[in-house]
């Protein structure tokens, strides 16, 4: 009996622990089945409003009307080195639900933010403080509250990638790139990006100042675009089991499991991109929480 109560207190450690464990993005990334449970996490703390419809629905009526859904809410996403040498990619995403608008802006990793309690880069602040000192580094300069992150390390980032799918991008012109320690190279057009190129595609962009920043952005809006499709949702078990415990983040397994309604209403309702240089600053009377 003892042995048996032993294994079963070895089984709820272990659920907590992975229950804390998940993705996220951007990235990122993505990215997204846990973008979407972050923006779930929203609607059911009261940070978004929902308008509830009075007819009678079934989640097997694909013609049904969706809750109508407002607010907005920012999630950060990251991917950094696993020894925190460098960060790949810095970025947040605003959902606005109003405007069904993606709004994305890239951060080099090398800007100088003062905190109040320490000035650094951004690298500097997630070097000394982890993720946590490295939002409130995002907060101060953005004037903007983060709710919640999605962190990878190299390997992860490719991992969930490629469970994801590859991305499409298309390039205007070619791409031919040697780094120290990294080369790429993309020909002129559509292009897809498994988990490996689209890495290297990042770092390209972090690699070349405020334009690289910005083709970062777009890279990651498409990764949103392109993710939220009804082929997915009709297979996010299976993707969610191939993710859980590769990336990390502030959002539970269980927030995941209650996120269906909200992916299919974002993917059901046509959402557009934008990158942006620097957030509007909502004024306080003005933000959901």
């Amino acid at each position: 009996m003892q042995t048996v109560l032993q294994m079963l207190q070895s089984l709820q450690q272990l659920i907590r622990r992975r229950s804390v464990r998940f993705l996220g993005a951007a990235s990122v990334f993505l990215v997204l089945f846990l973008a979407v449970s972050a923006v779930y996490i929203g609607l059911h703390s009261g940070g978004f409003s929902r308008k509830e419809t009075t007819e009678t629905q079934t989640e097997t009526d694909s013609t049904q009307p969706l809750a109508d859904v407002s607010g907005v809410k920012n999630l950060l996403l990251l991917c950094a080195t696993p020894e925190k040498t460098d960060i790949r990619m810095l970025c947040v995403v605003q959902i606005n639900f109003d405007e069904k608008l993606y709004s994305v802006c890239a951060f080099s990793p090398r800007e100088g933010v003062n905190t109040g309690e320490r000035f650094g880069s951004f690298l500097e602040h997630y070097q000394s403080g982890g993720v946590k000192q490295l939002i409130r580094a995002v907060e101060k300069i953005s004037g903007i509250h983060i709710d919640r992150y999605i962190a990878s390390d190299d390997n992860t980032f490719k991992r969930a990638v490629n469970s994801m799918g590859p991305i499409v991008l298309s390039f205007p012109k070619q791409i031919n790139y040697r780094g120290e320690d990294f080369a790429i190279v993309l020909i002129e057009g559509e292009q897809k990006l498994r988990g490996d190129d689209l890495l290297k595609y990042m770092r390209y962009c972090g690699a070349i100042g405020e334009e690289g920043l910005q083709m970062q952005a777009r890279a990651v809006g498409e990764m949103f675009l392109q993710y939220i499709t009804e082929k997915n949702l009709e297979k996010k078990d299976n993707l969610y089991s191939s993710l859980i415990g590769t990336l990390t983040s502030d959002i539970s397994v269980m927030d995941f499991k209650k996120s269906g309604n909200m992916l299919e209403y974002m993917q059901r309702n046509p959402f557009e991109v934008q990158d942006i240089q620097y957030f509007r600053i909502i004024p306080k009377e003005e933000v959901q929480r």
